[in-house]
């Protein structure tokens, strides 16, 4: 069978700065509370906000925000302070396009938008909309357009947009057309030219808007659901959902301290793989090379590049077999089953040479990993305060050139405090390492090994 070595993928939508803030009690309120990572609470739009299909009030055409210029001399000053109006834009399309300098998803979108404004010139107007602190958005607007010349319409250090059409993630565009009518609310796929051709000649209702989702509920659940009579919930299905940002969080129970769920959204099944691999070697305090993952099947787009989404939740008494349950249940109804397995590899190994004193820890000290070039020649230098000894093999592969496996062999329990210079090779780092007492020498050993392999298929009689 073959053995494949995978890399993760990132990608998805942000959550929208407002997520964090706009919250209320409503879930799992008797028994145990779904919410995530802690949070007491759940986003809600304003009462007061602007529906698709409705007209903007008078009072936000004329309303002075704030807003960047173009300056006379760009190569110098960038940017000046203005005052925007949306009238400025009556009669046209506009694009009110929500962002954040974190988001990357946001900016990655910018030229796409400067394309179709300049292809539809004088029929449509993008407005970028952030609610971050005014300096901290021109400064990266200053670099976009001293780096690629682009500018846009700007509102920053917004807050009424924002609660007007909130959102729970961003990229979020809203479609105002030229008589102030909300035609769509969507996500950055459908704004194309098609969708803004469409809603030029006023057919923008059949543009399709994207939900917002708000996944500190139970996924897709209704407001039947006897949450407070919940033993178990779970749900897992293919494929992107719009709406849905991805990443994971925990459900809690009522007090909030307690861990009884997780909520895994728009992921491929390889991260939720990783991520549970890693977890679990926190939990057993030892350290994880994501090179042991390893996939023995045929399908490997399905595992690496479909999107899923993945809800399990159970009652409070079940909390401390959260993990091995909700493995359990994944290999019993996803694509894929997982299993964690001793494998005799030949690795790199940190020894102890037994001929110095070994490194100790300072006391009182924090605790403090720092890599960096060395100084007046080729090499790196590692510096480390108070770290396990077992952790220094794996930060020497992290920041040295060493390929392959790696192990600790020290098998002491112990804080070390050095600083380690890096040549480009394993006999030049052991030089580095014999005057604190150890080495790294090739070996054979039994590693864990996290193993993925196809769902077996079962045959119906």
């Amino acid at each position: 069978m073959k053995q494949t070595t995978i890399a993760i993928l990132r990608g998805g939508l942000c959550l929208n700065i407002n997520d964090s803030v706009l919250r209320i009690f409503t879930f799992f309120l008797l028994v145990f509370a779904l919410s995530a990572n802690g949070a007491t609470a759940q986003e809600s739009g304003p009462a007061t906000g602007i529906a698709v299909g409705q007209v903007i009030p008078d009072y936000l055409w004329d309303y002075p925000f704030k807003s960047l210029k173009v300056s006379p001399g760009l190569e110098v000053n960038g940017f000046e302070p203005a005052v925007l109006k949306l009238r400025e834009f009556k009669g046209r399309l506009i694009i009110l396009d929500f962002w954040a300098t974190w988001c990357g998803a946001c900016i990655a979108n910018f030229p796409k938008a400067k394309k179709l404004e300049s292809a539809f010139f004088g029929k449509l107007s993008f407005v970028l909309v952030n609610n971050e602190p005014a300096e901290k958005a021109e400064l990266l607007l200053s670099r976009r357009l001293r780096e690629n010349g682009e500018s846009f319409s700007y509102v920053n250090a917004d807050t009424l947009l924002n609660r007007l059409f909130f959102k729970r993630l961003i990229p979020h565009y809203v479609w105002i057309d030229g008589d102030g009518k909300v035609v769509a609310a969507t996500g950055p796929d459908e704004v194309n030219e098609k969708n803004i051709s469409l809603a030029l000649k006023g057919m923008g209702d059949g543009i399709a808007s994207t939900p917002d989702i708000d996944r500190k509920l139970p996924l897709f659940s209704s407001a039947s659901l006897p949450v407070g009579n919940v033993l178990k919930y779970n749900l897992l299905t293919k494929g992107k959902v719009q709406g849905l940002g991805s990443g994971y969080e925990w459900r809690k129970d009522v007090s909030g301290k307690v861990n009884i769920g997780r909520v895994i959204t728009n992921l491929p099944l390889l991260s939720v793989y990783r991520k549970l691999a890693i977890e679990r070697a926190v939990k057993e305090q030892k350290r994880f090379d994501l090179e042991r993952i390893v996939y023995e099947g045929r399908n490997v787009s399905l595992l690496r590049d479909t999107f899923f989404n993945y809800e399990f939740a159970i009652s409070r008494i079940l909390a401390p077999k959260l993990d091995s349950l909700m493995l359990a249940d994944l290999n019993t109804f996803s694509p894929f089953t997982v299993s964690f397995e001793k494998r005799s590899t030949k690795c790199l190994a940190l020894e102890l040479s037994g001929r110095r004193k070994l490194p100790e820890a300072l006391p009182g000290a924090v605790k403090e990993i720092r890599f960096g070039p060395a100084e007046g020649g080729s090499g790196k230098v590692l510096k480390v305060v108070n770290v396990k000894l077992g952790d220094l093999i794996y930060l020497i592969k992290e920041n040295g050139n060493i390929q392959g496996q790696v192990t600790d062999a020290t098998s002491l329990e112990k804080e070390v405090s050095l600083k380690l210079y890096l040549p480009d090779t394993i006999p030049g780092i052991n030089a580095q390492l014999e005057q604190f007492g150890l080495r790294i020498r090739e070996r054979t050993a039994e590693l864990d090994y996290m193993v993925i392999r196809d769902q077996p298929v079962v045959k119906v009689f």
